[in-house]
């Protein structure tokens, strides 16, 4: 399992599969595919470098150790 955590460093998010992420609570809210992040609604909300992932202005969403 693969967690994620918010700048701050706050668990947010985790990944059983790295191909769908849900929240602390268990809730699906978004899914991995060729390097970018999708929300439910199939919108591209983030892209994944290193071990980051970025919005569009390049700011860190959520980033793993």
């Amino acid at each position: 399992m693969t967690q994620y955590f918010d700048p701050s460093g706050t668990y947010k998010a985790y990944s059983n599969d790295g191909k769908k992420l849900f929240s602390e609570a268990g809730e699906h809210i978004g899914h991995f595919l060729n390097g970018f992040l999708y929300n439910t609604d199939g919108t591209a909300i983030g892209h994944i470098r290193d071990k980051k992932i970025l919005d569009k202005k390049g700011q860190t969403i959520y980033y793993t150790n």
